[in-house]
């Protein structure tokens, strides 16, 4: 039987370090977190309260609040492109177009009076230009 080769992640997270200055010193608030998404699969990041999931999704976008934070070290790679070390403009390029964020805010992240996917939709409608027809497929 013949091997598939390997093909590059759509988004493969490699030794991903964030840290914030304080009044007591550096803090290391992510150190060393690994994950490859490919296309089409789909990540749930579960865990208690504080442990890193929402800098984790912070630090992909680069939406970490800089000064105090800052990425310490690691890899961001999207679709073989460093996000990690792109710049501001090219991740404004990203953000919204390429990768989006639903933040955790209830009341101003999704209505709950229409569905996810017209939500979802509707932003695509808005960033992408795409028709309504396109957007739901």
């Amino acid at each position: 039987m013949a091997s598939v080769p390997d093909q590059a992640a759509l988004l493969d997270v490699s030794d991903l370090r964030v840290e914030f200055k304080t009044r007591r010193g550096t803090a290391m608030v992510l150190n060393g977190v690994d994950f490859r998404l490919d296309a089409g699969e789909t990540l749930c990041v579960v865990g208690e309260s504080g442990c890193g999931k929402s800098m984790t999704a912070l630090a992909l976008l680069r939406l970490i609040p800089s000064p105090p934070g800052r990425i310490a070290g690691g890899r961001v790679s999207f679709q073989g492109e460093d996000l990690a070390q792109a710049s501001e403009a090219r991740m404004r390029e990203v953000r919204g177009n390429r990768i989006s964020m639903i933040f955790q805010e209830p009341m101003t992240s999704l209505n709950p009076v229409f569905s996810v996917g017209e939500q979802i939709a509707e932003t695509l409608r808005l960033h992408a230009g795409l028709d309504t027809r396109a957007a739901r497929d």
